[in-house]
């Protein structure tokens, strides 16, 4: 007889027993867990468990010997009927490629798979279709053989401005693709906003964000964290889903970077996207950072000096829309926290 009950992460006698369970499978314990179920057998033995991180299902893990009872499936149809009441419409779950079907079989659709990683499926509604949808919506009009840059602009800076310049005047269109994910200092609608301003004057550009699909906590969880345990099978698969579903619907062939000089895994990224891309049929542009001096411009030098109190030499660093906003008071609560954070991103 089997028994379901939800683990709280402060119940640290039942949840030890997860930690124990995934770790001799190999799996990590996620981070920001917000629920957690368990499934017990009949000597209230932790058998399985799996658990919930926002729109993701994670750490779901079976007892080896009680493979083939349909435990996963019990426990991640367990998980669904926890996000639905939780008013989630979308969910994603990593799993082995192998176990891929099991998952198709309980409404699961695919998006993106990488041979020795895992694969990426979702399940809900406004999902990578309807996301593709609204691309090719939006390309509808345009030329063919487009480009591509991904930016997060954190915040928009002269080094982000001269790539747009240069890649829209070696393009018949280029969209550029703003991170959306919402965990930089300079918030997204505030990034959004300062991209729009910086190149209004280019009539040949397109503003999109990349919404779950491009550089996000879903596909790229280590941009974020600055992790680089995994940066090389996170970049893999972010690359996939762009490869395989954004570019096409965008009618896209070129995908333009700055080189980078700083960030080691912005770095491998980059390194990543000279193998994936072009077995997509895309090829890569690499261009050199625009420089002050012996420095390469970057956001990374912009909060710097911001840090530093050097708010007269951003002008050289930033357009002039984005040094109106930072010495604007609008920009003072983003400005302290900046000065009182050591965060990379």
């Amino acid at each position: 007889m089997l028994t379901e009950r939800e683990i709280k992460r402060e119940n640290n006698f039942e949840f030890r027993d997860v930690v124990k369970l995934l770790s001799s499978l190999g799996l990590g314990v996620p981070e920001n867990i917000e629920y957690t179920t368990g499934l017990y057998d009949s000597e209230d033995n932790l058998i399985g468990t799996g658990s919930l991180v926002g729109n993701i299902i994670q750490g779901v893990g079976i007892d080896p010997s009680w493979h083939g009872e349909g435990l996963s499936a019990k426990i991640i149809t367990s998980l669904m009927k926890k996000a639905i009441s939780l008013g989630r419409d979308k969910l994603f779950i990593f799993t082995k490629s192998s176990e891929a079907r099991l998952f198709e079989g309980l409404g699961f659709h695919l998006v993106a798979s990488v041979e020795g990683y895992a694969s990426l499926l979702e399940w809900g509604r406004n999902g990578i279709e309807e996301f593709k949808e609204t691309l090719r919506e939006l390309s509808r009009d345009k030329p063919e053989n487009a480009s591509c840059v991904v930016v997060n602009c954190n915040p928009f800076t002269k080094g982000h401005r001269y790539l747009i310049e240069k890649a829209a005047s070696e393009s018949p269109w280029l969209y550029v693709i703003l991170v959306q994910e919402d965990r930089s200092l300079f918030p997204f609608n505030v990034r959004l906003d300062l991209v729009k301003k910086g190149v209004r004057d280019l009539d040949n550009v397109s503003i999109l964000t990349g919404g779950d699909y491009v550089i996000s906590n879903l596909t790229f969880p280590s941009y974020f964290t600055r992790d680089d345990r995994f940066t090389s099978s996170h970049a893999t698969l972010d690359l996939t889903v762009f490869g395989r579903h954004i570019a096409p619907s965008l009618k896209a062939v070129k995908r333009y970077v700055g080189e980078e000089p700083y960030c080691p895994v912005t770095c491998t990224y980059n390194e990543h996207m000279k193998k994936v891309l072009p077995q997509f049929g895309m090829e890569l542009v690499v261009i050199p950072r625009k420089a002050l001096g012996d420095v390469a411009i970057s956001a990374s030098t912009v909060r710097q000096y911001i840090r530093d109190g050097n708010m007269e030499g951003l002008g050289e660093l930033v357009p002039p829309t984005t040094y109106e906003y930072l010495v604007s008071r609008d920009a003072s609560g983003i400005i302290d926290r900046i000065k009182n954070s050591s965060s990379r991103h």
